[in-house]
């Protein structure tokens, strides 16, 4: 009996995140809003962090702690807003125990820490006004290290205790959470088992921990405006008050909507409320603080216009030493190199990348028309699957006419417009084929690992949202990125050492520093490609693991031969990509980085019909359907 129970009591496994539920028509502007919010906080966030350590004037300990705040807001706003979009976007609202949990321990944890870092800032701005005779000695890198790394030190522990507490509870009844993240309060509610400890505790570590830095912030801005107001001079006064203004904004937002939150009686007529205001401390404040550090901030700002100014006169300067030489503005073509081979040779490989390029069309439009025509294919996975074929099919077109017509004809001129255009759509299909692969591994993992909530969570109209979103998204960050390269100058050399425009060998080719570019290039792949990817390992880290579970051989055999076509397809783009950018400079090995980007524009896009068509059983029957029924033949 006593088992029985325990078995019942253990039985809730995963929560759903009611969150904005209740507004199903508003699904997708809500997802597009917050999905703007997120890139101008992650991006903004950034660009201060980048700032501070870019610019000598910013090397002060007020600087130091704004990019610590910077870089907490950055992961701050990323525990929540993810898991929201993915939710806007699948209308998925589960989540597991530990998953919650964990969401929980890093939204508390980092909450403390700015607590500490808001605080650590406030003291900075009362040495600096107060004491300012003393501020140098007393504010040394030595202190100023000691007092940051305390701060996220401090904020780790801060809930670490609660956390493993919260992970003992069973979880028996009840697994709807009325919030669009894991707070402490919603998630104790559900709690089947005795939770007055793990209130008790909570309630004097709240006090413990972020009490203190919150009456230090008090304190030290009483005695501030106390020394501004015994400034007998206005504009001195003025100067004093710009000084600590931005940070007093900063922590009056952040910590007005904690308390209320937190102070507010939990009742329905007050829900709307409390879930506006839970937006204000997990959504707007991180977006804030780089707009408002920005817009009221002389040294921030001055640091941007000497960065946009130091690009000018770079650009200038460089057009100047050109002049005599060469005209900055002739360079309107680019040669590719391409492969560069006697003429016997070309000719070879124009046959090869020829019937190369014929196979890709001919196998990826095959499985577009099967998935369409047939209606056994008529599911969430084909459905996908029928993108990428479309999606390699213009992949694969972006690049390959181009390098048949340089090998035939050995016209290997290409126009500056023609050049970026082809920029832009190689990477927007490389961005967009990145989402896909992310969708079809979803697709699989809930397939194997929620069977029972596929039909309901991937129905048809949340295949088409999902995959609408891959290109959108796919062709606006790629217009964000190739957007700055005409901006560029190109004085003299124009030979482009590959078969195709690569944003790397432009860069190379630019006479104008492109340091800035490059930063934005970086930190946009890295947002685009990496969360993907890290989307695609954490979906088969779970597949695999459900698979291993199952008992029977026969059975882990066959829920594993529905993603190993997708996971080989995965293995084989994300393998060349990773090597190829990870390898040294491609000056050191100019052949090896051809072959590899040989391998990810025409190889990839020609194997992914190969491997689905021999490794899968629904199309290899849906194309012998095809055949007896229009040709007559198996």
């Amino acid at each position: 009996m006593a088992g029985t129970n325990r078995r019942n009591q253990s039985s809730v496994t995963e929560f759903i995140l009611l969150g904005f539920g209740d507004l199903p028509e508003l699904q997708i502007l809500l997802f597009l809003l917050f999905l703007v919010i997120y890139i101008v906080t992650v991006a903004g966030n950034i660009l201060i962090v980048v700032l501070v350590m870019t610019d000598q004037h910013l090397h002060t300990p007020m600087y130091f702690f704004l990019g610590n705040l910077s870089c907490l807001e950055t992961c701050y706003t990323s525990t929540i807003l993810p898991k929201m979009l993915a939710s806007f976007l699948t209308g998925d609202r589960t989540i597991s125990v530990r998953g919650c949990i964990a969401q929980f321990y890093f939204f508390c944890s980092l909450a403390a820490t700015e607590c500490y870092l808001l605080a650590a800032m406030s003291y900075d701005r009362y040495l600096a006004i107060c004491k300012p005779l003393h501020y140098v000695p007393v504010m040394n890198r030595r202190f100023i290290l000691q007092l940051a790394a305390g701060s996220w030190i401090l904020g780790s522990l801060a809930c670490s205790t609660v956390i493993y507490l919260m992970s003992q509870l069973i979880f028996c009844g009840p697994n709807e959470i009325d919030h669009f993240f894991c707070d402490f309060t919603p998630i104790i509610k559900l709690s089947c088992s005795e939770n007055h400890l793990v209130v008790l505790l909570d309630s004097i570590l709240a006090c413990v921990f972020t009490l203190p830095p919150f009456l230090l912030t008090v304190i030290s801005y009483i005695f501030i405006i106390a020394t501004i107001l015994r400034i007998p001079s206005i504009t001195g006064r003025q100067k004093a008050f710009s000084t600590c203004s931005s940070h007093l904004i900063i922590v009056t937002i952040f910590y007005l909507t904690l308390m209320i939150v937190y102070m507010l009686p939990k009742t329905n007529q007050l829900r709307v409320f409390h879930t506006a205001l839970s937006v204000g401390y997990t959504v707007v404040t991180p977006l804030a603080n780089p707009v408002i550090y920005s817009l009221r901030n002389k040294e921030v700002k001055e640091a941007l216009r000497k960065a946009a100014k130091t690009y000018n006169e770079s650009t200038k300067r460089e057009h100047m030493v050109q002049m005599p030489w060469t005209n900055h503005t002739s360079i309107t073509k680019f040669i590719f190199l391409g492969f560069g081979n006697p003429k016997e040779v070309q000719i070879l490989l124009f046959v090869v990348f020829l019937v190369i390029y014929i196979v890709t069309l001919a196998g990826n439009l095959l499985i577009v028309a099967l998935v369409v025509a047939d209606q056994q294919l008529h599911t969430p996975m084909y459905f996908f699957l029928g993108n990428l074929s479309f999606l390699e099919t213009c992949y694969t077109s972006a690049s390959v006419p181009r390098l048949l017509a340089g090998l035939l004809v050995e016209d290997r001129i290409i126009s500056f417009r023609d050049c970026i255009t082809q920029l832009f759509f190689l990477s927007a299909f490389a961005c967009i084929e990145c989402f896909l692969l992310a969708v079809m591994a979803y697709d699989r993992y809930l397939a194997i690992c929620n069977p029972l909530s596929y039909n309901i969570m991937m129905n048809l109209g949340v295949c088409r949202q999902v995959v609408s979103a891959s290109w959108i998204t796919g062709f606006s960050a790629t217009a964000l990125v190739v957007g700055m390269v005409p901006q560029l100058s190109f004085c003299s050399a124009n030979e482009i050492n590959n078969f195709f425009c690569d944003m790397e060998e432009l860069l190379k080719l630019s006479c104008t520093k492109s340091s800035l570019v490059e930063m934005i290039v970086l930190i946009s792949c890295s947002l685009v490609t990496l969360a993907p990817f890290l989307f695609i390992v954490v979906s088969y880290i779970n597949i695999l693991s459900a698979i291993l579970r199952i008992a029977s051989s026969a059975e882990r055999q066959k829920a594993f031969s529905t993603c190993a076509s997708h996971l080989l397809v995965v293995s084989l783009y994300y393998g060349t990509i990773v090597i190829m950018y990870v390898m040294p400079s491609a000056e050191q090995y100019p052949a090896f980085h051809k072959v590899l980007s040989l391998m990810y524009t025409v190889i990839t896009p020609m194997f992914n019909p190969i491997i689905y068509s021999l490794r899968n059983k629904e199309v290899k029957g849906a194309f012998r359907k095809v055949m007896l029924q229009n040709l007559g033949i198996v």
